[in-house]
């Protein structure tokens, strides 16, 4: 535990928009917006010391009938009992912005003085738009040291998520180092190269990172975790039995003879395509615009449908998905459609408890799927079904590793 926060509960200098929004924030039961913004637009910027020192003129307000002025006067006396009201004081006086006050004490409630006082850093993880450099600039300003393992350890972590949105699952352990040395640095301050190592393995042996099986490279769990996973899941697939093309061959051939115009007709390569996929448990089909992708997916659900095969298309985003519907002439899903994301329990309806019964899932523009995605998808299949996975390497990369 540092300094912290103190209990003077003096506000530093607001401007009239931060008084009505600190009115109408949750200290003050019985002030709504409707409320604060009358106040301040009678008072202006004098309105918390008339609340404080002359709150009898609060008379003068046309229209404020004693009713309300009551209801004014009793939110405001109880919010002196509020705990949050010197921490919110104490934060506007460290600089931290009204919102972000409001914010950080609305998550924490009661106890927002105490996660201030002993875990700052642990705002970047549960108070949501709060990164690294902010619980970092408010932890300093709150007396935490330069030096403190719980700075160090974040500021690693918030290296390898940056990592993350750069595509990359993990980073070789000098790089980690090297750019944790350059956000943990200071004005005044250069952090030891040894020291900061050593709060990696710590890290390690708390299983907070792991350390992978290529040389150097560091991980967060979750994305080793997400890596290892689909390297085993697609291995799985790929041990499964062969099935016979014999039957769409016979197809195929009907398909061609049939009265097609020549410029419909599938190259031997589009051929062989359809062939690999109808044969393998899991395949690719990639290649840049107009080398006929778009046709053998098209001439694929042909054949699946006159077989009456359970088969769900799927792509990264809706725009996706609408193209590869309007070229198959068949519905198709955003993959988080497809899986039944629920945002309030931040999941998948389908998952491995409870996998998709389908014969095939084919996805397009995979080029966007980052591993975590690809994880939820491999999941959810059953043990039957067969994956087909589509792209272009000059397509859109995912906004994940």
């Amino acid at each position: 535990m540092v300094s912290g926060l103190k209990t003077d509960d003096h506000l530093p200098q607001l401007g009239t928009d931060e008084i009505q929004q600190y009115l109408s924030s949750g200290l003050f039961r019985g002030i709504g917006k409707a409320t604060a913004q009358t106040l301040v637009n009678y008072f202006g910027a004098n309105t918390l010391d008339i609340l404080a020192k002359n709150p009898e003129r609060l008379n003068e307000i046309p229209g404020l009938t004693k009713y309300r002025i009551t209801n004014i006067l009793a939110a405001w006396a109880e919010s002196r009992n509020n705990p949050n009201k010197a921490v919110i004081a104490q934060l506007l006086g460290v600089g931290t912005s009204l919102g972000l006050t409001l914010k950080i004490c609305d998550h924490y409630g009661h106890r927002t003085s105490e996660v201030l006082n002993r875990e700052p850093y642990k705002l970047v993880d549960e108070v949501d738009g709060i990164g690294f450099a902010t619980a970092d600039k408010l932890a300093l300003s709150l007396g935490f040291p330069l030096t403190s393992v719980a700075r160090w350890s974040k500021g690693l972590l918030q290296v390898l998520k940056d990592a993350l949105s750069e595509g990359h699952c993990f980073l070789p352990e000098p790089q980690l180092l090297t750019r944790a040395l350059s956000l943990l640095e200071h004005p005044s301050y250069t952090p030891d190269e040894q020291s900061l190592s050593a709060v990696v393995d710590r890290l390690i042996l708390e299983q907070t990172l792991v350390r992978g099986e290529q040389a150097l490279s560091i991980y967060l769990k979750a994305a080793y975790r997400a890596e290892v996973s689909v390297a085993w899941r697609i291995k799985n697939l790929m041990n499964r039995p062969t099935e016979s093309t014999s039957k769409l061959e016979r197809w195929l051939a009907n398909h061609e003879n049939a009265s097609h115009r020549e410029l419909s007709r599938l190259s031997s390569e589009q051929i062989n395509a359809l062939i690999m996929a109808q044969k393998h448990p899991v395949s690719i089909i990639c290649g840049g615009p107009g080398r006929g992708k778009t046709h053998v997916l098209k001439t694929l659900v042909q054949w699946l449908q006159s077989e009456l095969t359970s088969v769900a298309l799927a792509a990264p985003t809706g725009k996706a998905a609408n193209r590869m519907q309007n070229a198959t002439d068949m519905e198709a899903a955003t993959i988080h459609r497809l899986l039944q994301w629920q945002g309030y329990g931040q999941a998948f309806v389908y998952n491995e408890d409870n996998p998709l019964h389908l014969d095939w899932l084919i996805i397009d523009e995979f080029s966007m799927v980052d591993i975590f995605l690809f994880n939820s998808v491999l999941k959810a299949l059953s043990a039957t079904t067969k994956l087909l996975i589509v792209g272009d390497p000059d397509q859109l990369a995912s906004v994940g590793p």
